[in-house]
């Protein structure tokens, strides 16, 4: 298992369809930046990061809108974040927390925010008052 990060347009990385990042824009960048390439032994979209990493094989893959790898490094992560802004799109996890800064892979600047946690608690609140007015 483990978890993913996604570059997608959208709030929801699981709704990447409605304002994808198109194949043909995801093969344009590939083919515009030394540093990717792609490797079709793992399919048509299956980008590997041509640098040197001594533990791990950095790769990308777009589907259905969006662009993800699993459990990247700092410096894929970082390189994420380039993409997204050249595709004016947004770096977010599973969770669709959203990513902008390069500190936020080890220091998320949303962990100390209580905002999520007010979200979801506000939520509950509305569901248990219409529940028992």
């Amino acid at each position: 298992m483990g978890w993913e990060l996604h570059i997608v347009r959208t709030e929801n990385w699981f709704d990447s369809s409605n304002d994808p990042i198109t194949s043909e824009e995801w093969l344009q960048l590939v083919y515009n930046d030394e540093e990717l390439s792609i490797d079709n032994k793992n399919g048509d979209f299956f980008a590997t990061w041509n640098v040197h990493q001594p533990h791990n094989e950095p790769w990308l893959e777009w589907y259905d809108g969006r662009i993800y790898t699993k459990q990247p490094c700092e410096t894929l992560y970082c390189k994420m974040l380039q993409i997204a802004v050249k595709l004016d799109a947004v770096v977010v996890d599973d969770d669709d927390r959203k990513y902008l800064l390069p500190s936020d892979l080890m220091n998320p600047s949303w962990a100390n925010s209580s905002a999520d946690t007010e979200k979801k608690s506000s939520l509950w609140r509305k569901v248990i008052s219409r529940l028992f007015p």
